[in-house]
């Protein structure tokens, strides 16, 4: 009997690009969508963005109270995914459009239209980048010329941009303990921020590249890009 290494590697985990159903006014910089490559996930009323820029979904996940029920009738004769959940549920259509997302071994999670629509929407689809269903996706939401992740204790995190980007950090936990910065104007080393603080707020990138490290807590990392033509 043969043993060992087939020679066959496993294949990397696929991108998902989920489209929740907030504004989408402003495409993320040099984003490219193909649905040879990504997981393409509506939630709900996201449908309306993929209809928009003519993407063709695999998968529509929620209640569908947004949703115009001919076309998704046409979707899933089509043979797209259809995932209904009654209106009486405790978790948004974003939500459950990322689990579905990360049941299907999707990563990264990259979230368009999850800002804007309305002020508790806003703050709760960025506090969902810290559900502890989404530890180690890589889940981002972008928006235009802004990327929001989260940290946890232990990552680092590096972010790519140019010198004059912003970087802000806003603790989630009642401290975020053992920040450090690299490749920013002001920089930290081993650093505390306190719920509520503004200090993280507006710093500024020095290199084409600045670095994030936390030790204990939590916190978001907002990423925004300036000057761009």
């Amino acid at each position: 009997m043969k043993t060992g290494h087939s020679g066959k590697s496993n294949p990397p985990p696929r991108r998902a690009v989920v489209f929740a159903n907030g504004l989408l006014d402003r495409w993320p910089a040099g984003l490219r969508v193909s649905p040879r490559r990504d997981l393409i996930v509506a939630a709900d009323g996201g449908l309306r963005h993929c209809a928009a820029r003519k993407i063709r979904p695999h998968l529509v996940v929620g209640d569908l109270d947004s949703a115009d029920p001919q076309e998704i009738d046409a979707l899933e004769a089509s043979g797209i995914e259809i995932l209904r959940f009654p209106a009486a549920k405790d978790r948004t259509d974003l939500e459950l459009a990322l689990r579905a997302a990360i049941d299907r071994g999707a990563s990264p999670l990259l979230i368009l239209g999850a800002l804007g629509a309305r002020g508790d929407k806003t703050l709760g689809n960025a506090l969902l980048l810290a559900a502890p269903f989404l530890a180690g996706a890589d889940a981002r939401i972008l928006d235009g010329d802004t990327e929001i992740r989260c940290l946890r204790g232990g990552d680092t995190l590096r972010l790519p941009g140019r010198p004059g980007d912003l970087l802000s950090l806003l603790p989630l936990t009642a401290t975020a303990i053992g920040i450090t910065l690299k490749g920013l104007t002001y920089p930290l080393e081993n650093a505390v921020l306190e719920l509520g603080s503004t200090r993280g707020l507006s710093n500024v990138l020095t290199a084409q590249q600045a670095q994030v490290s936390l030790r204990q807590g939590s916190l978001l990392a907002v990423l925004t890009a300036r000057n761009r033509e």
